[in-house]
């Protein structure tokens, strides 16, 4: 995931927010047309394409993921995640190597 998120950080993409237990890493995904900015935790994004963490190609991102939550195992494309877009996105941008 190194190679993506460098990538993201380049693009602007990355930034640092305060959550409950401190700060994190969060990856920047849109603003929608309310003004609220979407945007997931670095953590989180891992757990849930963790599958990919050796290659996060588009490809493989796009894909089928299997993940755990709470301690129950899903099984969901990037589609059913709503993640798809925003991959579309991140490739137009050439933002996968």
């Amino acid at each position: 995931m190194n190679e993506l998120y460098l990538s993201l950080n380049k693009a602007g993409l990355l930034f640092k927010g305060h959550i409950e237990h401190g700060e994190v890493d969060f990856i920047y995904l849109e603003t929608d047309k309310n003004g609220t900015t979407c945007s997931v935790d670095i953590n989180s994004f891992e757990i849930l394409f963790e599958d990919v963490r050796e290659n996060p190609s588009y490809e493989a991102l796009s894909g089928t993921h299997t993940f755990k939550l709470e301690g129950k195992q899903y099984t969901m494309t990037a589609e059913e995640m709503g993640y798809q877009k925003y991959f579309d996105k991140w490739k137009e941008q050439g933002l996968f190597n």
